[in-house]
């Protein structure tokens, strides 16, 4: 049988938290709570990532894939701006059955109590990678696919 291959364009991830609590004037670690949280770059993430980090995201995914896997290519791809800024340009917040993608929501991100451990979950940041990877690749071969029927068109 062969396996399933897919885009993952949307990313649901739980983080696994330290619960601290206050006893006796001690703080104690009192277990884990779990928070999840939904990312993806399909709607406005694209645009909010080129806006907090002053670049196109192709081309930083495109640098990240170009380098051989060399010192420099898992310093830039774990680097703290580029997590951040990838993590908090994609996440999508859901209320009252809507979902919101945008400046306020990447700001509103960063006050979560799951950002600080973004930097530290690897299997989040290669998630993360992925599903942006996924998301440009689609909205690469959308582009691709217009210019073609556009092209048509016109002769």
């Amino acid at each position: 049988m062969l396996p399933l291959i897919f885009a993952m364009k949307i990313l649901k991830y739980t983080f696994r938290l330290p619960n601290l609590e206050v006893v006796d004037d001690e703080l104690v670690e009192a277990g884990e709570i779990e928070e999840t949280y939904t990312f993806t770059l399909l709607f406005k993430g694209i645009g909010v990532y080129e806006e907090l980090a002053h670049q196109p995201l192709l081309a930083t995914l495109t640098s990240l894939g170009n380098e051989e896997f060399s010192e420099s290519a898992i310093s830039n791809m774990l680097s703290k701006d580029f997590i951040s800024n990838l993590a908090c340009a994609s996440y999508v917040k859901i209320e009252n059955g809507k979902f919101h993608n945008n400046r306020s929501t990447a700001e509103e991100f960063k006050r979560t109590k799951a950002y600080s451990y973004i930097f530290t979950d690897i299997s989040f940041i290669e998630e993360l990678v992925k599903m942006a990877s996924d998301c440009i690749l689609e909205d690469q071969k959308g582009k691709a696919k217009t210019k073609a029927n556009n092209s048509s068109k016109n002769q």
